[in-house]
């Protein structure tokens, strides 16, 4: 498919190529400096207002509402909900064109939620996004069913670098045909053809749902911080996870409205 421009964007080429045929595409410095500070700087603050809790946890427990803190970390829901003014900060249009190109026109954001975790989060194990639930939904006997074409996405925007020493992100490249079901043990940190991805801050990485991943953990003290983003096709079940709040969200940016059927 080629590159096709429209008022809310240019979906890149090659990068739906990559996702189509990887499985994963990445946009190096998609956001700048200062958007990355706004967003970081925000999800620090709601850390410090809870008492600075730990940022790991296994069961996990809910500190605040829509705040939950859990393996992958302390998670904020309910960004776009929460901070009105966060929404038009969150998407670049050409980004989104690009997820169009694979989901179509009419996808849908399903939910926008900032993550914080530390060295105390270890090495989180290789996992997918389908049906955008983990495998506890499914009492850890999840049906691992064949796609034609993807059916849902995950944007994940990094607000820190992504090294060694801040645990990198793993992919296994895959088509979006193959079979989904995992090709090694899980919990293993190496698999054979998986590709380490280093990107600087401010770079997004989009995952198909079926794509299998996982991060190493951090090998120095500090935090990592992300927003991460559900798209689905239109014709595709919501994602229990949802943001219910979205449907209700009345800001006047364009791209943010498109996003939730506005």
């Amino acid at each position: 498919m080629s590159a096709r421009a429209s008022s809310l964007g240019r979906a890149d080429a090659a990068a739906l190529t990559a996702l189509r045929e990887q499985g994963y595409a990445v946009f190096e410095r998609a956001y700048s400096n200062e958007e990355v500070a706004f967003l970081r700087g925000l999800l620090l603050a709601e850390w410090e207002k809870l008492g600075r809790p730990a940022l790991a946890a296994n069961p996990p427990v809910r500190p605040a509402p829509n705040v939950e803190v859990g393996p992958a970390g302390i998670v904020f829901h309910g960004l776009s909900s929460a901070y009105p003014e966060v929404a038009p900060r969150l998407y670049k249009p050409d980004i989104i064109a690009t997820i169009r190109g694979l989901l179509g026109e009419d996808m849908r954001l399903e939910l926008p939620a900032g993550v914080l975790s530390d060295e105390s989060r270890p090495f989180f194990s290789w996992h997918t996004h389908i049906d955008g639930v983990d495998d506890a939904y499914y009492d850890n006997a999840r049906p691992f069913e064949a796609f034609e074409r993807s059916a849902r996405v995950t944007h994940l925007l990094y607000l820190d670098d992504l090294s060694a020493d801040n645990g990198p992100l793993l992919v296994l490249p895959r088509r979006i045909t193959d079979p989904t079901a995992p090709p090694f043990d899980t919990n293993e940190d190496h698999w054979p053809g998986q590709v380490v991805i280093d990107c600087p801050a401010g770079s997004v990485v989009v995952i198909e749902q079926c794509t299998w991943h996982a991060a190493f953990q951090r090998r120095v003290p500090g935090i990592r911080a992300f927003v991460g983003s559900y798209f689905r096709a239109a014709d595709t079940p919501p994602t229990p996870l949802t943001d219910p709040q979205l449907s209700s969200w009345r800001g006047d940016d364009p791209l943010f409205a498109s996003l939730i059927g506005r």
